[in-house]
């Protein structure tokens, strides 16, 4: 007879994600850089004709990229008869395939995220942007009217120069990019990182079949709310300081000499060019990783940071696609507001004006949030998933959930 004491040790079993407003498994405390997802046992054999996507592959390299499957010597036949190039069918619970994503899956996926749980990603993400647009308009009014007439004085001693027979229509454009510059658009731009939030806190949830309620998405955003908003007012606190010390290194070389000042404008012009697309593309996978995981502000934002370390072409070309195709399809839906937006610059209403780039501003938002937001939620997923062997967890998680 066995007794407690000397009965054999159980396997501890996977916990089931809870339903409702819980994370994923696998997403509250990710596994540390560097190091092999939780549920993977590199030790364990594997089977030469499936071998696992998204895990480091044996062998005595030992390295990612090397004796990857469907990557055999040339003239050689891949393991288990397999053809060589060919990608086995992986699980599909959600949106989209656990495993190492294609440049088509991801944007499919981001469409796929939206038909999967519209409530959350078209209803929570739009009342998001409205709001923040209807206030941001409310308050360019008065900022508009007070800008509009600061540049009338300042062009007021220039009204009898008949090269300066445009200045009214000059004034009044000045004083709605300066309004709605500092109303909409920095409503706006505190809001869209709660909206990119809800977009990944979605998508997250998307990719292993499980349905997110609006409820339960807000109330995992407002729990890292600061830390997305925090984020956002970081970055742009980052640009302005890097915009103040380029503008005051050149105007000091030019005060010492207008050709070195020439040469010094060119070589600090590019290198806010090549800074700006390196730490940008660094810290794209930021908001995604702020929303979803559970840790600390700045242990999130490292983790985030050298995720994109070995995939910096990759992230840096598909967010580039990405915002061609909506800067494209954005010129496009502008046009007829534009013809709108003349119409209220002549009647020479404040009122008009605002309300126009305010649904400017609530289109292309609406866009960026959604597609954009999209995208990017999924290239986190996916980058972990290549660097992390995150597809174990989630192919658990979404098994534990499709028991439920």
């Amino acid at each position: 007879m066995t007794t407690p004491e000397s009965a054999p040790d159980q396997p501890a079993q996977p916990t089931p994600p809870q339903s409702g407003g819980s994370q994923p498994a696998g997403w509250g405390e990710p596994p540390r850089y560097g190091q092999y997802a939780p549920g993977y046992d590199p030790s364990a054999p594997q089977a030469p004709e499936q071998p696992q996507y998204g895990t480091p592959p044996s062998g005595p390299a030992g390295q990612y990229g090397q004796n990857q499957y469907g990557q055999t010597q040339y003239g050689q036949h891949a393991p288990g008869g397999a053809v060589p190039g060919y990608r086995p069918a992986a699980d599909k619970p959600g949106i989209v395939p656990l495993r190492p994503l294609t440049l088509g899956e991801l944007y499919d996926g981001a469409f796929g995220a939206v038909r999967h749980n519209p409530a959350v990603t078209l209803g929570l993400t739009a009342i998001i942007v409205v709001v923040a647009v209807a206030i941001g308009t409310l308050v360019s009014i008065p900022l508009t009217t007070w800008f509009t007439d600061l540049f009338g004085s300042f062009f007021a001693e220039l009204e009898n120069d008949p090269a300066a027979q445009d200045l009214g229509l000059t004034q009044d454009l000045l004083g709605v990019t300066y309004g709605s510059l500092l109303g909409t658009s920095l409503l706006l731009m505190l809001a869209s990182p709660l909206a990119m939030g809800v977009m990944a806190v979605s998508v997250s949830d998307s990719v292993i079949g499980r349905k997110i309620s609006v409820s339960d998405a807000w109330r995992r955003v407002a729990k890292r709310a600061w830390f997305l908003i925090g984020f956002s007012l970081l970055s742009t606190l980052v640009v302005l300081v890097a915009y103040v010390l380029a503008v005051g290194i050149v105007v000091g070389l030019f005060s010492v000499d207008p050709t070195l000042g020439v040469v010094g404008l060119l070589v600090v012009l590019a290198g806010l060019v090549v800074a700006g697309v390196w730490a940008f593309t660094r810290v794209i996978l930021v908001p995604p990783a702020l929303a979803v995981e559970g840790g600390g502000f700045w242990a999130t934002f490292v983790r985030a940071w050298k995720l994109s370390r070995g995939s910096f072409w990759r992230v840096l070309g598909i967010y580039l696609l990405t915002s061609i195709i909506l800067s494209v399809i954005g010129q496009i839906v502008s046009l007829p507001i534009g013809a709108v937006l003349g119409l209220a610059l002549m009647s020479a209403s404040d009122v008009a004006v605002a309300v126009s780039y305010g649904v400017t501003y609530v289109i292309t938002g609406g866009m960026s949030v959604l597609f954009l937001g999209g995208v990017t939620a999924l290239l986190y997923i996916d980058t972990r998933m290549r660097r992390e062997g995150l597809d174990v967890q989630l192919q658990a998680a979404a098994a534990a959930a499709a028991d439920k």
